[in-house]
Parts: structure tokens; C-alpha cells; sequence
């Protein structure tokens, strides 16, 4: 307890000898006693109790605790609640807001987000500070933004930089916005309260380092969240192929949250380029998570932008999620086999699996060549190679064929002809390096089809090339029956992927230097296998030549907070600068490569950042941090015990409690109630008294 007006304690305790003064006063006045009336002989008898001699010594003590409680009265008892910086003389406050600036804070409720609730409680916490006092405030986010460089009396510019923050989008880094603290901490002598304006989501304060702060800082935590907060979002997008060719459909998996009691029921949109739209139903249970796969449709080559969306929420922004879509021109895909005819069995399976639409209207346009013209030349230009019926194989076609894989090609091979050994032994010669998965033996022929076909029986199906198998689609292996194929074995190199019942392995597959090559140990022809008249035959060979390209995948979307970075001609940055999704020029960095450039920039706004020039040319998707979705908040006990030794805090909230920080818990009135029971006190005694005299 500290008083404000200790001064006067020494020019107001000599009241407190007053009830003395007047019981020593009282002993001197004479006392008439009528010895011959009964009130008299009742008074005497009345005196001779023990508790009324001791008449004058209680009261004097009633009274003098009256005056005493009066006496606090006056020196304007406080109570020193929090730790606060009540004291006999006027003290310099400096207090320090760090504020969440994620993500979360967006969550509305009752009309309010949390973010606007945190100014209105800074606000509040400002409005209990002196002209003398300081303040400083930062916004955390992925990195913590400070208002001012030193504490300072500059309330306004405080109270505008609250008031203008613009809505969160990424995660709040807690740590290193102490780490921040510390810095402003270091330049000034005092203890300076720290307030903490937060919700206190889980994935921004579960590790959270609050050494920094040392013990020279009186921590207030400031809960602002709203209650009972649930949400639903959209968590991510991807594709399982490197890349998108015009035509195609794409399988697009989105992730769909579901951070609620109740279960997710509702239609996911996925718009293209505004023009194109397509609708999904989607049903998650509470508290979970799950993956739903939507057919994309890519029309044109060139840059698509994608937009999927859920019914809005008290938490719009993670119902959005953007992507760009680079579609390429069609693709040259390459079949060899000893025959330079393409009508022939099995090529002719092979190119409707690879091109099914009339006209060649499909993404994939097959090009044939004989075996006996393969040279690199003849391979320029393709990055995807299918082998079937292959005649015999000179040493410089094997060398073709190796350079072919190493620079990031992707073959594809179907051990259906005689001369395959061979081959593969040359091939194994020129790519030297690489052992190949399979040792070969000699081609066999089923005579009796109806009990000699062979099926497959195991698999690795995590594997990618094999991902179309997966789940219900792998009962689809076990229509297929393989009449004729080679005695093979496999080497320890590479991976087998397929095998049939006999334990000979039926498909294999290795890598050499950028390229892949799988080796399929069947055939697609009419009479070797019943593969090519299966309805799975097309979709598998199509995502073989998806799955073959060696190249990384551009990355579809990159999440706020994170550097953007990208290549782009120079002469198209020159011309056009970047734009934000708000539409506000953006300041790029470059690193020169040649005649194109490296560029990066920090995404600070979800949506597009584009650069056009009459025709989009290049595109970035950014999209909120995943990760802020789970609003479940942190058990609020446990922060205190990740302080360290010496560290105060405590929890604040409204008003009352910032005025008692700044100015203690007044004790007056409760000293007066005091002081008014007292006096109740001693019209009691009187009354007891005049009593017992009777």
C-alpha cells in the first residue's frame, strides 16, 4: 500500500492523541453521587463490572482508530496492484504496445475484428498516460514494424499508426518483435510496462522467447480475441505434374480446414481467368481437414490466373486461395519402333492412348521414327520417348539415347521385341554410370492364352509413376493379362515397381543424370497383352508423359510474408513495372541474367502481382499463411512460466484495470466505510454501556 499524500502524515498525527487528551480531560470533572436512591445503588453495582472500568480506555481506542482511518483518508491510500508505478511523486511512465498483426486478428465478432479491438484497448491504455509519460508501439507480424525509433511523447502519431494498419495476412512472430523490444528497452534507465494486445493464437505463441526482455519490463497480457472462435479455409492448392499443356484437364487437389465444432458441408467454386467456372462439393467433419480433386480445364497456352473461393466466413480472407496456371503449348512426344509406319500394331495403340481426340486436338501430338534413323538429330526438339517393337540398336544410337536421358529426357520402354536385350545392353554400355534396373533374358511367348497369362500381383504404388493406382483405381490391375514377355531379373539398381505373379519383375524404373527411364516389361500389342483395349490404358499413358519430366514445378502460389522471386525478360521490365494486387506500383529487385533478370520483392497483399503489357505476361499468387486458419488460442497459463527469473506480469483488460496500473487501486473509499463502522462501533458501546449503568 503506498500513500500519495504522505506529506502530511507528520502535520496530521498529533490528532491522533485528541481521544487521549479528552479521556484525561474527563477524569478531573467531579461526580455527584445520590447515596439514598436506588438509580444510585444500581450505577455503583453497575461500576463494579470489570468491562465498566475499562468504559473511557475502549472508546478512547474507538475513537482513535476513527481518527486514524480518517488520517488514510487523507494521505489517499493506493493499492499497488500489477506492480504499477503509483508513487508519492510524480513519476515519467514509458509504455511499450506491441500489437498482433496476423492474421487472426481478422476474425470478426459482434461487428468487430479482433485487430480493431486491440486499437480500441490502446487506446484506452493511452488515454491513462500524462504529458510526461512516453510510449512506443510495434505491429507484429512476420516482422515487427515500430512506430518510432525511441519512446516519445507523440501520442497522436501513435494513435494513427494503430488506427491505419491495414489487415493482416501473415503470422505473427512474437520472438523476434521482443528481440525488437529489447533494442528500445536498452536505451532508457526506467521499467517500462509492456502490454502484449494479442488473441493469443496457438501457432504464433507457442514458442515464444521472451528473454530478451530481461527483467527490466513489467509484462501485461491483453487478450482482445473473440470467444469460442470457429473457422473454416481453404489451405492450399497443388498439382502433381510439372506441367500444364493446352488442352488438358488438370487435377487440381485442394486442401479444404474445417476448425469448427460443427461439420463443413458446401460447394468449393474455382474460377479461371473469370471466365471459366467449375463447382465441387466438399464435406469435412469437425476439427479436421480434407482433400477434394477438381477437373481444371487449360484452354490456351499462356498464364491463367486461378481463383477457388468458399463461402464467406467470420474469417473471409483464408476462403481465397490464388494460383497462376502457366499453360504450354502442346507437346511433341516421340514413338520408335522397327517399323516407320505408324498404322501399325502397337504403335497405332499408342498414339490414340497418347492423342484420343480427333484431329489431333488433344495436348500430345505423336511423332514416329524407325529405329534404324535414331540419332540425336532426330531427337531435338522432344524431351518424352516411347519404345515398342524395337529393331536392333547400333552403338550410336544407344549413345543418342543415353545423351537423350542425361540432358532430362524421359523414356519410356516396352520390352516387346527380340532384339530388347541386346539393346539394353548397349544402352547400359553408353550410359556407363548407370546400371540398369533389369537384367534381360530371352522373350516368352504364351501359347495357350486362357492359362498361361500372367497379371500383376505387388507393387510399389506410393511410388509417383504409379500414382494413377492408387486407392479404388488399383482393382483396375487386376483386369489386365500379359501373354508375352521377357525372363528378367532384377539388379539392385533403380527401383521395381510392378511385378507379376511369378515374381518376374514387370515394370522397373531408374534415373541418369536429369532423365528417368521405365522399362516396361509387357506389351501394348493386340495379341501380347489385353492392356491397350482397357479403359485405364489412355489416362496411365498420359500420366506417364506427365510424371517423366524431370523439371522442378514453378511454384503455384507463395503465402504472404514470403519473398517473391521469379525470372523475366529485362526488355518486358523495362517497359512495365510490377503491380500489387491493390494496384499500386511495386519496387522491384533485379539480378541481371543476360538478357533475362532475376527479380524478388516481400508479398505484403494477398491476390495477383502482375505485369502486363496490353496481354498478361507474368504473374505471382500470393495467398494468407495457412498455418493462422486454426484460431484455437494458447492456454494463457502457461505464458507466465516461459518468463524468466525476475520477470513481472499479469493480465489487463478495460479500463479499470489500466487505471489501477497507472495509478494504483484507491483505498479511500473503503477507508471511509471503515472509518463510518467505527462510529456504528461506538453508538454500540454507548448503548451497551448506558445499559449496564441502569
Amino acid at each position: 500500500m503506498i500513500f500519495l499524500n504522505a506529506p502530511l502524515l507528520w502535520s496530521l498525527a498529533g490528532l491522533l492523541a485528541l481521544p487521549l487528551v479528552i479521556h484525561l480531560l474527563n477524569k478531573r470533572f467531579p461526580q455527584r453521587f445520590l447515596f439514598s436512591s436506588v438509580d444510585h445503588l444500581k450505577k455503583s453495582a453497575a461500576e463494579r463490572a470489570r468491562i465498566y472500568k475499562w468504559r473511557h480506555r475502549i472508546l478512547t481506542l474507538v475513537r482513535t482508530l476513527f481518527l486514524l482511518l480518517l488520517l488514510f483518508v487523507f494521505l489517499k491510500p493506493v493499492l499497488d496492484r500489477f506492480g504499477a508505478n503509483a508513487q508519492t511523486g510524480p513519476v515519467r511512465r514509458q509504455v511499450l504496445l506491441i500489437v498482433d498483426h496476423s492474421l487472426s486478428m481478422e476474425y470478426q465478432q459482434a461487428g468487430l475484428t479482433s485487430r480493431q479491438r486491440a486499437v480500441i484497448e490502446a487506446g484506452k491504455i493511452l488515454g491513462t498516460l500524462g504529458d510526461e509519460d512516453e510510449v512506443n508501439v510495434i505491429a507484429v507480424s512476420h516482422a515487427p514494424a515500430i512506430c518510432f525509433g525511441s519512446f516519445t511523447r507523440n501520442f497522436a502519431e501513435a494513435r494513427r499508426f494503430l488506427q491505419t494498419l491495414p489487415s493482416g495476412v501473415t503470422r505473427a512472430d512474437f520472438t523476434q518483435a521482443n528481440a525488437a523490444a529489447a533494442r528500445l528497452l536498452a536505451a532508457t534507465k526506467n521499467r517500462v510496462e509492456v502490454y502484449y494486445l494479442s488473441d493469443f493464437q496457438r501457432r504464433n505463441w507457442a514458442l515464444v522467447d521472451f528473454a530478451p526482455l530481461a527483467d527490466r519490463a513489467k509484462l501485461f497480457f491483453v487478450d482482445v480475441g473473440a470467444e469460442s472462435p470457429e473457422n473454416r479455409a481453404i489451405l492450399g492448392a497443388e498439382l502433381n505434374q510439372s506441367q500444364v499443356l493446352a488442352g488438358d484437364t488438370v487435377p487440381l487437389e485442394i486442401t479444404i480446414g474445417n476448425f469448427s465444432s460443427a461439420p463443413l458441408d458446401d460447394v468449393i467454386t474455382v474460377r479461371v481467368d473469370q471466365r471459366h467456372q467449375v463447382q465441387q462439393p466438399v464435406a469435412a467433419g469437425p476439427w479436421s481437414s480434407v482433400r477434394v480433386t477438381v477437373p481444371v480445364p487449360a484452354t490456351t497456352p499462356g498464364l491463367h490466373l486461378c481463383e477457388i473461393t468458399l463461402p464467406r466466413d467470420n474469417l473471409a480472407a483464408d476462403n481465397r486461395w490464388t494460383l497462376v496456371l502457366p499453360v504450354l503449348e502442346k507437346e511433341e512426344i516421340v514413338t520408335l519402333s522397327s517399323d516407320g509406319d505408324a498404322g501399325k500394331d502397337p504403335v497405332r495403340y499408342l498414339h490414340a492412348a497418347l492423342n484420343p481426340y480427333p484431329n489431333q486436338a488433344g495436348s500430345l501430338l505423336p511423332r514416329h521414327l524407325a529405329s534404324a534413323s535414331l540419332d540425336a538429330t532426330r531427337l531435338a526438339g522432344s524431351s518424352k520417348l516411347f519404345v515398342t517393337r524395337c529393331g536392333p540398336l547400333d552403338d550410336a544410337a544407344a549413345d543418342a539415347l543415353a545423351k537423350f536421358l542425361h540432358r532430362g529426357g524421359g523414356i519410356v520402354w516396352f520390352l516387346d521385341s527380340e532384339t530388347d536385350a541386346a539393346n539394353l545392353q548397349r544402352l547400359e554400355k553408353a550410359m556407363a554410370t548407370t546400371p540398369l534396373p533389369l537384367r534381360v533374358g530371352p522373350l516368352r511367348k504364351t501359347d495357350n492364352v486362357g492359362s498361361g497369362a500372367q497379371q500383376i500381383v505387388t507393387g510399389d504404388f506410393k511410388a509417383r509413376i504409379l500414382r494413377l493406382f492408387r486407392g479404388n483405381l488399383r482393382q483396375d490391375l487386376g483386369l489386365l493379362e500379359f501373354y508375352d514377355f521377357h525372363a528378367a531379373s532384377a539388379t539392385g539398381s533403380g527401383k521395381v515397381l510392378l511385378r507379376f505373379g511369378d515374381e518376374t519383375p514387370a515394370m522397373a524404373m531408374t534415373g541418369h543424370g536429369l532423365g528417368t527411364l521405365v522399362l516396361m516389361n509387357f506389351s501394348v500389342g493386340e495379341f501380347s497383352s489385353n492392356l491397350a483395349r482397357q479403359r485405364i490404358f489412355p489416362a496411365w499413358v498420359q500420366d506417364l508423359v506427365k510424371q517423366l519430366d524431370a523439371r522442378e514445378p514453378v511454384p503455384l502460389a507463395f503465402a504472404a510474408g514470403q519473398l517473391v522471386t521469379g525470372e523475366v525478360w529485362r526488355d518486358d521490365l523495362r517497359r512495365q513495372p510490377f503491380t500489387s494486387p491493390s494496384g499500386r506500383v511495386i519496387d522491384v529487385h533485379q539480378e541481371p541474367l543476360g538478357e533475362r533478370a532475376g527479380v524478388s520483392f516481400p508479398a505484403e497483399e494477398i491476390g495477383f502481382y502482375t505485369l502486363a503489357d496490353g496481354r498478361l505476361k507474368y504473374a505471382f499468387a500470393v495467398n494468407a499463411d495457412p498455418e493462422e486458419s486454426d484460431l484455437r488460442v494458447v492456454d494463457k497459463a502457461h505464458l507466465p512460466a516461459q518468463l524468466t527469473a525476475g520477470q513481472e506480469s499479469g493480465f489487463a483488460g478495460g479500463q479499470g484495470d489500466y487505471d489501477e496500473i497507472a495509478h494504483g487501486r484507491s483505498l479511500v473509499p473503503w477507508f471511509l466505510l471503515a472509518a463510518v463502522g467505527v462510529l456504528l462501533l461506538e453508538l454500540v458501546l454507548q448503548l451497551v454501556f448506558r445499559r449496564l449503568a441502569r
